[in-house]
């Protein structure tokens, strides 16, 4: 308050000679310093306004969050939809780093182990290749961590041929991101192999295949097995649930 009266004792004039006077006298008294009387007040009401008014402290739009320890922790980024995966994690893998729960949108292996083997049919591998992963519980490196494999991955270069692992006829013909093209031929007695990952696909539709027929190409991985190098993915259904390839192979 000292500081704004001694202000003031600048800005006025320090001898007013007498109370009577003239406009002219009062708009010369003011000429100059009528602008700093302006700030100076609007300064003392907005002073009085925060020392009096608390909810100015308080805004709801402010947050102060404090991290444990001083260490910051970024959740793992979740992927669009679920993908592919099973309900459980098997009892080996319990507790291990990156075994997490899956959506399941394939059988779980104890429903496929159900299914009987009546009418199962021959196959054989369907590109020249080392087997890259197996049927069951494996590690995907596209969402890090373990998940229902349901069928054989067989490794092997862009471009290589991919026949019919047995005779049949093409029941479905899709493309996606995930799987690139895939079909699905159905071999009698409620069987269906399952071919993923190609580029490329000399069959439509309806077409009958025998065992050896060139089905296409194979390509790169889909985002649904990214992060691994190219192969086939190859599955075996049984009225609609899979089971090991394995069994059927020659």
């Amino acid at each position: 308050m000292r500081k704004i009266l001694a202000l003031c004792r600048k800005i006025l004039p320090q001898k007013v000679p007498s109370l009577k006077l003239s406009r002219e006298q009062l708009r010369q008294a003011l000429k100059g310093r009528t602008l700093y009387l302006v700030l100076l007040l609007a300064v003392l009401v907005t002073s009085i306004y925060l020392v009096s008014n608390d909810a100015v402290f308080n805004k709801h739009g402010v947050k102060t969050y404090m991290l444990d320890n001083g260490v910051n922790t970024v959740s793992p980024p979740r992927p669009e939809e679920p993908p592919a995966g099973a309900t459980t994690v098997p009892p080996e893998l319990e507790g291990q780093t990156g075994a997490n729960v899956a959506p399941a949108t394939a059988p779980a292996a104890e429903a496929a182990a159900e299914t009987d083997n009546e009418g199962l049919p021959a196959l054989f591998a369907p590109v020249a290749g080392e087997v890259a992963a197996g049927y069951g519980f494996t590690y995907m490196p596209a969402f890090g961590d373990y998940r229902f494999h349901p069928g054989i991955d067989f490794a092997a270069p862009v471009g290589s041929e991919v026949r019919s692992a047995a005779a049949g006829t093409v029941k479905q013909v899709e493309y996606s991101d995930e799987w690139r093209y895939r079909l699905v031929i159905d071999s009698g007695n409620g069987y269906q192999v399952v071919y993923a990952h190609l580029n490329n696909i000399r069959v439509a539709k309806g077409d009958r295949v025998e065992r050896g027929s060139l089905l296409g190409l194979l390509g790169e991985a889909g985002s649904a097995e990214a992060g691994t190098e190219a192969h086939l993915h190859l599955e075996l259904l049984k009225n609609g649930k899979a089971i090991d390839p394995a069994l059927a192979l020659q």
